[in-house]
């Protein structure tokens, strides 16, 4: 604990908190009620390479996950075909056990990551370049899935009438690169405890890793006793997803880019406000699809915005967590070197049409990492929205700083971007602020924080086509079937003869519905009866 203790003390836990609670905690919070059947502990040795220290043999000139012979596997059409087979024939008997069967290997999952945290960081800082804090980052998951009972009706009072959630059979999950474990674990979880066996479709840019994560969920499902096929990882480059799932009917859920802004009224109580921020941008080089990519300032409060958060910019550290001082490293490198000439470029334009770049701006060379693939913190002020960057994702360590005037003026300015994934809406008046993060066409908001809804397992996340988490995202894994049945054994649905096949007089079978519609929905009791009597008289 005191080892724990000093590590927190050497850098802001609040990553953790969120990695953790997003990962691992949730296990625990959404399916550790009733408790019967345990956890079962079991080992696994990470790769050699992630240990803090690791030097290769040779350092690249040109780092690439494409250099010859030496790029990761590629799952080929055939290999692709028997892992779908394999989970398709796992998922037939993991679909007929019990949500405590299943919560008995979520347990024994959360167990091994809450107890090799450091392990599953270090393997994540190796293959992403992050830090260890960025790495790190249901009791209501049975009642979401449960059938659903509903109101069959006047007309049909004498059925039961529900809701049914049964697994769709094999899921499959495309997950990007950003966060290697987290974007795996999520899917997973979901999948499993829906019924579902799933197939992991991990970023060639993160392959390396998710051989361990792979190893990981396996070991937890084979433990258990149940077949590890459930679960299957493959690698090849995702394209034209929704396209091609549109050919056949596969129902998608889209998590796509985003542009997320934070609104900052005058009246925000700063010392609060700019750390948050601080974090909005940096954390994990901004290599986050809720990064904030775009915060306005109300004219009266910005100067002084500026001049912290200049400060506070240049004071960022660059550095390989696993190699240097842990506590002399803020922000890692990025994953993809190849976005570097794209940032400049947006940088560029933005600053031909006005804005001042008052920190950062290019790549960095690192003194005992020259290859690294690093990015200047950088900060962007006086930005408008005729330039580029507010209306293209970033996905790097570059804080955008606008001026707003009035609740108009920011309303018009944030929607002058085409995305609406996250946001943050910061003020003293904490009505005002609700009342503009409900007029932002996002699919999520906070008022005074930022990505604190993604904590909050029980609401879906997302912006794009559909959600995941909460009782949205399991949902979405399951087929909402239909369901009715006799309420009484000896009440069924009559056919009567008036509109029996064949016909015998279509006029009149044609009155005799128009009654039976009215007897069902009319507004009034007289209006009911005297359609029931008509129908009465129309049967003779």
């Amino acid at each position: 604990m005191d080892c724990l203790r000093q590590h927190l003390s050497q850098c802001d836990s609040l990553p953790i908190v969120i990695a953790v609670i997003a990962g691992s905690a949730v296990l625990y919070i959404l399916f550790f009620r009733n408790r019967s059947l345990p956890a079962i502990r079991f080992e696994l040795k990470p790769p050699a390479e992630s240990l803090p220290g690791w030097r290769a043999n040779e350092i690249l000139d040109e780092p690439s996950i494409f250099i010859k012979d030496r790029q990761a596997p590629v799952t080929t059409p055939d290999e692709l075909s028997d892992k779908l087979q394999r989970a398709r024939s796992a998922q037939a008997t993991w679909s007929l056990t019990t949500f405590e069967q299943r919560r008995q290997v979520l347990r024994t999952l959360n167990d091994f990551i809450i107890s090799h945290q450091r392990e599953i960081c270090q393997v994540a800082c190796r293959d992403s370049g992050k830090t260890m804090i960025d790495a790190t980052l249901g009791e209501n998951g049975e009642q979401a899935l449960m059938d659903d009972k509903r109101d069959p009706g006047f007309m049909m009072m004498y059925k039961r009438a529900r809701v049914v959630y049964q697994p769709r059979g094999v899921v499959s999950a495309l997950v990007s690169w950003n966060y290697p474990f987290h974007n795996t674990i999520g899917p997973v979880i979901s999948a499993i405890f829906s019924g579902n066996g799933i197939v992991i479709k991990a970023s060639e840019h993160v392959a390396w890793s998710m051989s361990y994560w792979e190893q990981i969920v396996k070991r937890a499902l084979n433990v258990c006793g149940h077949n590890p096929d459930l679960v299957q990882f493959v690698t090849e480059v995702g394209k034209l997803v929704m396209k091609s799932a549109s050919s056949n009917l596969t129902p998608v859920t889209l998590e796509l880019g985003g542009k997320d802004c934070a609104i900052v009224f005058a009246d925000s109580d700063m010392s609060q406000c700019i750390p948050v921020l601080m974090r909005g941008v940096i954390q994990n080089a901004s290599q986050n699809c809720i990064g904030i990519e775009r915060i306005l300032v109300q004219d009266a409060a910005y100067d002084n915005f500026v001049s912290e958060m200049t400060r506070r910019i240049k004071a960022v550290r660059l550095g390989a967590i696993l190699d240097d001082q842990p506590n002399q490293v803020d922000c890692g490198a990025m994953i993809l070197s190849n976005s570097f000439g794209r940032l400049e470029s947006l940088i560029a334009d933005a600053v031909s049409k006005g804005a001042r770049c008052l920190a950062g701006g290019h790549p960095y060379i690192h003194p005992l990492h020259p290859k690294g693939q690093y990015f200047e913190p950088t900060l962007l002020v006086d930005v408008t929205p005729d330039m580029d960057i507010t209306r293209n994702e970033t996905f790097g360590p570059i804080m955008v700083i606008m001026k707003f005037s009035d609740e108009q003026d920011v309303l018009n300015k944030v929607h002058s971007s085409p995305y609406g994934l996250g946001s943050s809406v910061f003020s003293g008046n904490q009505a005002r602020a609700s009342r503009i993060a409900l007029k932002l066409r996002v699919g999520m908001t906070n008022v005074n924080d930022f990505g604190v809804n993604y904590i909050c397992q029980s609401l879906p996340f997302g912006g794009g086509f559909g959600r995941f988490a909460g009782p949205e995202g399991l949902r979405a894994l399951c087929v909402e079937k239909a369901f009715t049945e006799d309420r009484f054994s000896f009440i069924k649905t009559p056919i009567p003869p008036i509109v029996d096949y064949p016909i015998q007089d279509t006029e009149k079978g044609f009155k005799f519905t128009q009654q039976i519609v009215a007897f069902a929905y009319s507004d009034s009791w007289w209006a009911s009866i005297k359609a029931g009597l008509n129908l009465g008289k129309l049967s003779m």
